[in-house]
């Protein structure tokens, strides 16, 4: 056989080759580099990014929340996580709300009892919470509430510093993880439950 022909085989088998190699190359790049959303593996990087998103919310944190409640001041606390969520540890108080309620829905509910109170909302990590809080806080702020706020890292971070949550029992330890990417920023996983 020729070089001629040769190299002319060994050109046509690379260009045969390169589309599988570009896909192994491929494959390899997509399972050991996850994209970069998935890289916020930190509570930090995820409340910055919510903080980002929702910067018309004012985020409060659980040791100044905690002692807001312990000094006594009059706090509307409300959970706008899910039925099953709420049901397995919530902060003592709180009134639950479905994620995707109605802003009028929302204001018949509340707007005759907010008056002089502070409102604080949360869920898991507060996502869905800042977004609430986004939609909601100018009305209540008209109807007088003296301040809105989102619980800084959710119910996760109150978990997180060891403080107080109730379910229907009583004082409970446990938390809903929400789902497994969620839940992985609780920090002792040990303490979660889908159910009560």
């Amino acid at each position: 056989m020729d070089v001629a022909r040769q190299m002319s085989i060994s050109q046509a088998s690379l260009r045969q080759a390169a589309p599988v190699a570009f896909c192994a190359l491929l494959m390899l790049v997509l399972t050991f580099c996850p994209p970069a959303s998935a890289q916020q593996n930190s509570p930090g990087d995820l409340q910055e990014r919510i903080e980002r998103t929702y910067s018309e919310v004012v985020h409060i944190t659980p040791s100044e929340l905690a002692r807001r409640l312990v000094g006594g001041e009059v706090i509307m606390l409300i959970d706008t996580r899910e039925a099953n969520e709420f049901a397995v540890g919530r902060l003592a108080g709180a009134e639950r709300v479905d994620p995707g309620i109605w802003h009028t829905n929302f204001m018949q509910r509340f707007a005759s009892r907010v008056t002089g109170k502070t409102i604080v909302l949360y869920c898991s990590v507060g996502v869905r919470s800042s977004k609430l809080a986004a939609y909601v806080q100018d009305a209540m702020r008209a109807a007088g509430a003296k301040a809105i706020y989102n619980l800084k890292g959710g119910i996760f971070a109150w978990h997180n510093e060891r403080r107080g949550l109730v379910n229907a029992k009583g004082p409970t330890e446990f938390v809903h993880p929400y789902d497994r990417y969620w839940g992985r920023f609780v920090e002792r996983r040990h303490l979660t439950r889908q159910h009560p």
